[in-house]
């Protein structure tokens, strides 16, 4: 599919004011990765078999999330913005060294293709994560509904037995 002039600049401007934001912006982002994969380990901490199935797979998809953010999306900003002028900038990530030749415009819209197709998939993983959520609370009820009817069902049973 081909991409515009238009969309390649609005994908530059975009990517450049979250490049250029101030540390506390970064900063918020960065709790906001990592919260989600606290929370799922101190769910996972219950280690019953809910715990496992549905939390242990939530914790791979967002620890994919967060390996395709450290991998991708920093790799494919470095590509095709200058090195960042704010002062707050901090990376985890060794900083590169500089290249001997800049970048061209097509490995830049390669960049571009490449970031957007991370973007894709930490949202489909994203999903993965809420779904699984999803599906955990409704397994729960389900089984405390059963629960429910299974107790019932015994209290009946020795009503019964009384009676004779």
């Amino acid at each position: 599919m081909p991409v515009t002039d238009e969309a390649i600049q609005n994908a530059y401007t975009f990517y450049e004011i979250w490049w250029e934001s101030p540390g506390a912006v970064k900063a918020l982002f960065h709790v906001a990765l990592g919260l989600p994969l606290i929370a799922l380990l101190i769910k996972l901490h219950k280690w019953n078999e809910s715990a496992m199935f549905f939390d242990g797979s939530c914790i791979a998809m967002h620890v994919a999330t967060i390996i395709l953010y450290l991998t991708v999306h920093i790799q494919s900003l470095r590509t095709f913005l200058p090195e960042s002028t704010t002062l707050t900038t901090y990376s985890i990530l060794p900083t590169p060294p500089p290249r001997e030749i800049p970048p061209t415009e097509s490995e830049k819209i390669e960049a571009v293709r490449v970031l957007s197709a991370a973007n894709a998939l930490v949202g489909l993983l994203t999903l993965g994560v809420i779904g699984m959520q999803i599906g955990q609370e409704y397994a729960r009820r389900q089984e405390e509904k059963e629960q429910r009817e299974i107790d019932r069902k015994i209290a009946v049973e020795t009503e019964t037995k009384k009676d004779q």
